[in-house]
């Protein structure tokens, strides 16, 4: 197999991608499962969808206002990335992008949610928790960059995570 990059517009780069991360056990600030960057992609979105509701209560901003979300959970997704020049000593950073509260909320509610199992949430991360850091939505990672969903506090409640994502235009692939 050959490494290559294609036209801006060929398919490899116009197709979004998803990569489930599975249904966690339940316990506080668990963190599960890991993926990694094959290459440098576009994070567009995380799916979280409650499988057992929790009994713990957040409070989320969806930029403009807060939201209180009731028998939910929360969760982040954590990005580490190596900022070590090329040969050189590995240096980790990480990004936090959330936390976002899984309930009934929408991204725009500003009232009281009271969750059930079932629930779904979509959200578009940023680094503040509201809206996207590229003009196409979501985020930027590196090859080799790892991303892992980590939950909230809430002892309870049961999840299955996704992320949406695509590889990053003109960015190598193995063909």
């Amino acid at each position: 197999m050959a490494t290559k990059n294609m036209g801006y517009d060929h398919p490899a780069y116009l197709s979004r991608l998803s990569h489930a991360f599975g249904q966690n056990a339940a316990g506080a600030s668990t963190a599960f499962g890991k993926f990694v960057a094959f290459t440098a992609l576009t994070v567009f979105g995380i799916n979280a969808n409650l499988l057992t509701a929790g009994t713990s209560t957040y409070t989320a901003w969806n930029g403009t206002a807060t939201t209180t979300a009731i028998n939910g959970d929360q969760f982040s997704l954590i990005r580490v990335t190596n900022t070590a020049a090329a040969g050189a000593t590995p240096a980790l950073s990480t990004s936090t992008y959330g936390p976002y509260a899984l309930s009934l909320y929408n991204g725009t509610a500003t009232a009281t949610q009271t969750a059930l199992a079932g629930v779904s949430n979509y959200v578009t991360p940023s680094q503040t928790g509201v809206g996207s850091n590229t003009a196409a939505g979501g985020f930027t990672v590196n090859q080799g960059d790892t991303l892992h969903i980590v939950r909230g506090t809430d002892a309870t409640a049961v999840a299955a995570y996704s992320i949406e994502y695509g590889v990053t235009p003109l960015a190598n692939v193995t063909a």
